[in-house]
């Protein structure tokens, strides 16, 4: 562990972890929550197939957005809010630097193996990939977020 001052920083290590510490927990428990077998295990696949889609977490009738970034304000079939509060979307954005953390660095990493870029190919590569996918995700982190939220809360 290096002694402080010498130029490293634990807390964005930490700040870098925490992402994946927050996508990992809830993967882990949507997965026990499938495996448990208890009634409504078919009900976790079914609304995060639903967030796949862009449909509403609960009916599955009706799409997330109106246009390429602008949701509804909730479900015209079912009555569903989808923003509960202000800020209700920040975990979303958790889920969408994870995805793009792994996505760019993995391009990055295949491109350099394969193609053996330089330094400077390398650093373009990934600032563009980093760059398109946060916009190419930014739905489906939202619809994600939006459905595990509705998994975990009571209110049906």
């Amino acid at each position: 562990m290096p002694a402080a001052g010498s130029g490293f920083n634990w807390s964005i290590l930490f700040l870098m972890a925490v992402p994946y510490a927050v996508v990992g927990a809830v993967g882990g428990w949507l997965f026990y929550r499938y495996r448990a077998g208890r009634p409504g295990s078919g009900r976790v696949l079914r609304i995060l197939g639903r967030a796949v889609r862009l449909r509403c977490p609960r009916c599955g009738r009706t799409p997330l957005y109106r246009g390429a970034f602008a949701m509804h304000a909730g479900c015209a079939a079912c009555g569903l809010r989808y923003e509960r509060e202000q800020g209700y979307f920040v975990g979303a954005i958790y889920i969408n630097y994870a995805a793009t953390v792994v996505v760019a660095a993995g391009t990055v990493l295949a491109a350099d193996a394969l193609l053996g870029l330089t330094l400077a190919e390398q650093l373009a590569l990934g600032i563009a990939v980093a760059a398109l996918v946060p916009l190419a995700f930014f739905r489906y982190s939202r619809s994600l977020w939006l459905s595990v939220g509705f998994l975990t809360s009571a209110d049906e």
